[in-house]
């Protein structure tokens, strides 16, 4: 077993390259687990085959009962969110050092990958994920449960979007939502739309950007008073006293050279307080601060690794500036 989410578990398949999610029949409530993998096939029907920020759908089965998987593709970098930390959550857990390690050992073992990753590749990853959103909503698709977590990342370090299990297609009601660093205050625990997925997604930004989740280091009640008082985190990209420190002094800020303040803090912002109409408008307002940001190499480079095209002079034709 590789991973265990909300509706399932997840083993690795004997040729190395897909992965097979199953109903976990000792957790609780498997016919309800059932229902969303059997909402995840249906999406991934909806859905275009071998897109660039998609996890390809091989097969599925269902017998009507509670046997019913799904055999996707394979993230040879794991998520997100264990890319960023440069370990997975088994491994962040061994903080305690190995038989025989130096304590300097443990240190460099459990070092986040995120503190040495350029802006510009923060930049990329962020825009990626951005995409994968767009290319929902243009679905009709609700995700309710957008985190770095739930994102993978390939053998080309692009990003994919997954766990449907929770999600909304074509009107219907979600079967899960956004975990709390994630969850847009609401009147109604049955609100979900593109607004309510552009904050977990500015949340996601902010977690790319930062290399943590929004408070990280607070309780989830806290966070969920906080979040209710609109009183979102800092985004001058100061280093902030209850984020829990790892590495250097200072690896957790992203100061864009052209604001001064966090990377992408305007669109973090505006994502907090649903100012924006679609996650589209999302992508734009990224690919401008990229564009008012990054040099000409920088571009570049971003524009080769995930397919997105930036600069005008780039662009086909009469083509919009969005992956295939």
């Amino acid at each position: 077993m590789i991973g265990c989410g909300m509706s399932g578990i997840v083993h690795l398949t004997p040729c190395g390259t897909m992965v097979k999610k199953s109903v976990a029949q000792w957790r609780s409530d498997p016919e309800m687990r059932s229902k969303q993998i059997r909402n995840e096939i249906a999406i991934y029907k909806l859905l275009p085959q071998n897109h660039r920020r998609l996890l390809r759908f091989y097969d599925s089965f269902d017998d009507g009962g509670t046997n019913v998987w799904i055999t996707l593709e394979y993230m040879p970098n794991g998520t997100l969110e264990d890319y960023l930390r440069g370990f997975t959550y088994e491994e962040s857990r061994d903080v305690e050092g190995k038989s025989g390690e130096t304590q300097a050992d443990c240190n460099a073992r459990i070092r986040r990958r995120h503190d040495s990753l350029p802006l510009h590749q923060r930049a990329r990853l962020c825009l990626e994920a951005t995409d994968a959103v767009v290319l929902l909503h243009a679905h009709n698709i609700i995700h309710s449960d957008i985190k770095p977590e739930n994102m993978g990342v390939d053998a080309s370090l692009g990003v994919r979007i997954f766990d449907f299990g929770g999600s909304s297609y074509d009107g219907q009601p979600v079967l899960g939502l956004e975990s709390t660093r994630y969850f847009m205050p609401r009147e109604s625990w049955d609100v979900y739309n593109v607004t309510t997925d552009c904050f977990a997604l500015g949340c996601s930004i902010y977690h790319i950007v930062t290399g943590y989740r929004p408070y990280d280091a607070l309780s989830d009640d806290e966070v969920e008073a906080r979040y209710e008082r609109q009183a979102f985190p800092d985004l001058s990209g100061q280093t902030r006293e209850y984020e829990p420190k790892h590495g250097k002094e200072g690896d957790t800020v992203g100061i864009s050279p052209a604001t001064g303040q966090l990377l992408f803090a305007d669109t973090i912002r505006k994502c907090w307080f649903g100012e924006f109409a679609t996650s589209a408008d999302v992508f734009e307002s990224l690919k401008q601060e990229v564009l008012a940001t990054f040099n000409d190499k920088d571009l570049a480079s971003i524009e080769t690794s995930s397919g997105i095209t930036l600069r005008r002079d780039n662009a086909d034709d009469g083509q919009k500036s969005t992956s295939k």
